[in-house]
């Protein structure tokens, strides 16, 4: 009866102090980009690589973006946001896409699990001036524990990106430091 006792004290003990020992450990992953899409614009400017196929700010005040799933039984079958930024920083900052950003997320389902539609318009109906479609998503993540703190870590994100005239191109956003930041895809004018 008295070694029930003792061996249940010494795992409550240990089990105690296991875990002040990681509540007291604060967790900073900075994983928040590891399977974020950046999309950013190339500007007409002189400064741009190549300025005759950039974009006027004026273009990409309002973008838009369909998501629709790859598994067509999944409802809601398409979703459109609007995303409305300042003249002043449609160049300096980047539109993410990311598993629960701009859209809410549905269920368990992640950023790899849908296609993405990103097109330029006056308005959500009008005719679009310029279409992106974002297919083949290719993700691989691991979770990388250090003593208390458990992050993801993104290994792989590959993206294919059509252009107006449905011409493919590849791009390997991962990061290569490895430290899960923002790698922007620039888009450019056909």
């Amino acid at each position: 009866m008295l070694r029930s006792f003792v061996t249940w004290l010494l795992i409550l003990t240990t089990a105690a102090l296991l875990a002040a020992c990681c509540g007291s450990t604060a967790c900073e992953c900075e994983d928040a980009y590891a399977d974020a899409i950046g999309l950013a614009f190339s500007p007409t400017d002189s400064a741009a690589t190549n300025p005759a196929r950039g974009f006027r700010s004026a273009q990409l005040t309002t973008v838009f973006l369909v998501r629709v799933p790859l598994d067509t039984s999944q409802r809601p079958s398409a979703d459109t946001v609007a995303i409305t930024r300042p003249r002043a920083s449609v160049f300096t900052q980047p539109i993410v896409i990311n598993n629960a950003t701009p859209f809410t997320q549905a269920g368990n389902r992640r950023l790899n699990q849908y296609t993405y539609t990103l097109y330029l318009a006056p308005s959500r109906r009008a005719l679009p001036t310029y279409t992106y479609h974002i297919t083949d998503i290719n993700l691989a993540t691991e979770y990388q524990a250090d003593g208390c703190c458990t992050c993801y870590q993104n290994t792989r994100k590959q993206v294919t990106v059509l252009d107006q005239q449905r011409v493919p191109r590849q791009f390997d956003l991962t990061d290569p430091a490895g430290e899960n930041q923002l790698v922007p895809i620039v888009l450019t004018r056909p």
